[in-house]
């Protein structure tokens, strides 16, 4: 029998902020990622192709049926490899 590649199910989440805001990055892990852009909400979900896109007004992480979300302005979204980078305050 061969080995399966085990699916990741979760995703490696950082959110840095702009110096100017006085706030530290914090590193996270959630099952999902949802936010806005200019064509409307979206979610990523482990597997996600990669992409990137300005984001606006809130971002909201899941894990355990509990969802954490942050408000801010404007901000760009970059996942790759279940990994996704945020940059705010921008």
């Amino acid at each position: 029998m061969g080995s399966k590649k085990k699916k990741n199910l979760l995703l490696k989440v950082k959110i840095f902020w702009a110096p100017a805001t006085g706030k530290r990055h914090l590193e996270k892990e959630a099952e999902a990622v949802s936010s806005q852009n200019q064509l409307g909400k979206f979610s990523i979900l482990p597997g996600h192709t990669n992409f990137i896109t300005f984001i606006f007004k809130e971002l909201t992480l899941y894990k355990e049926k509990e969802k954490e979300t942050i408000f801010f302005e404007r901000g760009v979204l970059e996942v790759s490899q279940d990994e996704v980078n945020i940059f705010l305050g921008l």
